[in-house]
């Protein structure tokens, strides 16, 4: 599967619930797509003016495109998306989680090793102890070659959201 077909046919998941945006940067890094969702919960007293308290939930899609992955991309994909969750989040009192999945797609990995790496990687912060909440940060690699997808830990919850499928059965 070439790469237009595939993010053609991942985007469209998205485009219901999720905030698409073409070239969304993070700090000095371009990602040629992002899908972003936020859930806001209340609760109220009365009326909706009396507010009680309120949840805040948000997940940042990004997705980038590499023909060749080499152990130094995804370094550099962790570390910089690791020093930018403080940009990308904003822990208030009703901040809960924000979870952050990096999705990476590639004609081909240069290295049988990467795969382990990016399947035992982990990344969480907690803001005040938790009580501004909490972030997450997980990778789903997509093999184009291979038409196989893995993921970090976390990623295992949502790895069939970015299988292969083809556009007729949209």
């Amino acid at each position: 599967m070439k790469y237009e077909e595939y993010i053609q046919n991942v985007l469209r998941r998205f485009y219901r619930n999720f905030n698409v945006i073409e070239h969304y940067g993070v700090g000095d890094m371009i990602f040629p797509y992002a899908a972003i969702y936020t859930e806001r919960n209340e609760r109220y007293f009365a009326s909706k003016k009396i507010v009680l308290d309120a949840v805040e939930n948000n997940e940042i899609c990004l997705f980038t495109y590499i023909s060749c992955l080499r152990n130094d991309h995804f370094n550099e994909f962790a570390s910089h998306l690791e020093a930018s969750v403080s940009s990308l989040v904003n822990p208030t009192w009703e901040h809960m989680s924000t979870i952050i999945t990096c999705i990476i797609i590639a004609d081909e990995i240069s290295d049988a090793s990467l795969i382990q790496k990016i399947e035992k990687y982990h990344y969480g912060k907690s803001f005040l102890f938790n009580l501004n909440g909490w972030a997450k940060i997980r990778f789903i690699l997509v093999d184009l070659s291979h038409e196989t997808i893995y993921c970090s830990k976390e990623g295992d919850k949502v790895k069939k959201v970015y299988g292969f499928i083809n556009a007729e059965s949209f």
